[in-house]
């Protein structure tokens, strides 16, 4: 399976999971965001990020990857995308999560797994589990009903 087709079958079991992540980080002014991509204060949205996502997911298994991109134009919303990065027992994922005032948006980027796990049949089930373990509050499931958007705490924006 090539890796984009991974990040396709990904992509919506990663959304519903950092759906409250992003939620909570939307509570940030954008504006902030975007001075500090601005300024390259990248170590001021790692803080953030780290803190907010540590309300959700075990520490440093989510954080920010120093890259970012801001959108403020006239006659638009202002939007900020912020890459984070997955970091999984088994797998690094790379997350484009761009937040805008009224709703945020995920894009898998790309997932590399470690080389013990390359040829393993169904690596996408990897990654949905250590996501589910890595949860904190998260009740443990079987593997395709544990990551259904439907199925987990906060999955709107």
């Amino acid at each position: 399976m090539l890796a984009q087709d991974i990040c396709l079958e990904l992509e919506p079991h990663v959304a519903a999971a950092i759906a409250s992540l992003a939620a909570e980080l939307r509570l940030v002014d954008i504006g902030d965001y975007i001075a500090y991509l601005r300024m390259e204060r990248f170590g001021c949205i790692a803080d953030i990020v780290r803190d907010a996502s540590e309300m959700f997911f075990t520490p440093g298994f989510i954080e920010f990857g120093m890259d970012g991109e801001a959108s403020a134009d006239w006659g638009t919303a202002p939007a900020v995308t912020l890459m984070l990065v997955i970091n999984s027992a088994r797998a690094t994922a790379h997350v484009a999560l761009k937040l805008c005032t009224d709703h945020a948006e995920v894009k898998l980027g790309y997932v590399n797994f470690n080389s013990a796990f390359e040829g393993h049949s169904d690596r996408a089930n990897l990654l949905v589990d250590d996501i589910a373990d890595n949860m904190l509050g998260m009740r443990r499931l079987p593997v395709r009903t544990a990551m259904r958007p439907d199925n987990l705490p906060g999955a709107g924006f």
